[in-house]
């Protein structure tokens, strides 16, 4: 019977002892919404980096055209788009994203010996549960919250919850405490309709800086975005078994484009 664990907050994290398990990275509030929201908005590959000093220089090796988003400890960055996922702005022509962040990209950072990593939040958690059903190695699985520098986060710890519910419902798994405590964390939020994540520190910081629509746009999108991103090499793509929809409004009409493959 397959582990899971959730570790809540970066600086718990083991580096060594995560490289044999499978790995899934949350900062709900907000850098792992933000990814996730890129690739659907067709910016990928996405380059999550520690800190502006290193999405610049790694910007100067990419040779197609990207964006540079980030913040540091909240405050915007000169130079950087601010990673507000309700700002972003779907592209025609696909685009790369580098985007550094106090929490969530670090973590990813720390993550990325791990033997496979994922990246989650509250609007593409059910999505990444199926896949990690769906594996077919015995690998532990373990949720990493990144926390709001050096301190827990509500809302990463009730994504990492929102990922044990599903995977509870697909099959059996052995929890760890922590993890029945995710689990019942997120249950509960969700029968509050996520009341409670309005006045989480991290929300409450977002609110202060004329952030407070991007706490919103992340709830309003509970479950509806169905993308799956995975670290691959230094880049973040699509899960390579997973097909992405890029909906494109023209008048009353949507249409579809469908990429499949298209990442290596």
């Amino acid at each position: 019977m397959r582990k899971v664990h959730v570790i809540t907050q970066k600086e718990a994290v083991d580096e060594q002892k995560i490289e044999g398990c499978t790995v899934v990275v949350l900062d709900v509030f907000l850098a792992t919404s933000t990814i996730t929201f890129l690739i659907d908005k067709n910016y990928w590959p996405v380059y999550a980096v520690e800190n502006s000093e290193s999405g610049l220089l790694l910007s100067i090796e990419i040779d197609e055209p990207y964006i540079l988003l980030g913040e540091s400890k909240g405050d915007a960055i000169e130079g950087f788009l601010y990673p507000d996922p309700s700002l972003l702005v779907r592209t025609e022509s696909r685009k790369a994203a580098v985007i550094c962040s106090t929490n969530g990209t670090r973590a990813i950072k720390k993550a990325e010996n791990a033997k496979k990593l994922y990246i989650s939040s509250l609007i593409n958690g059910h999505v990444v549960a199926n896949s990690l059903h769906d594996q077919t190695d015995n690998s532990s699985i373990v949720l990493i919250c990144s926390g709001n520098d050096d301190r827990f986060s509500m809302e990463d710890f009730i994504g990492a919850g929102h990922i044990i519910h599903h995977l509870m419902n697909k099959g059996d798994y052995s929890l760890s405490d922590s993890s029945k405590l995710a689990r019942d964390a997120f249950n509960y939020s969700l029968s509050q309709n996520f009341e409670g994540l309005l006045t989480s520190e991290t929300a409450n910081l977002l609110n202060s800086l004329g952030y407070e629509k991007s706490i919103a746009y992340v709830l309003d999108h509970f479950e509806k975005i169905d993308v799956v991103p995975v670290l691959d090499g230094n880049k973040i793509i699509v899960h390579p078994t997973e097909d992405i929809i890029f909906k494109e409004e023209t008048g009353s009409k949507i249409g579809e484009r469908r990429y499949r493959h298209e990442y290596y």
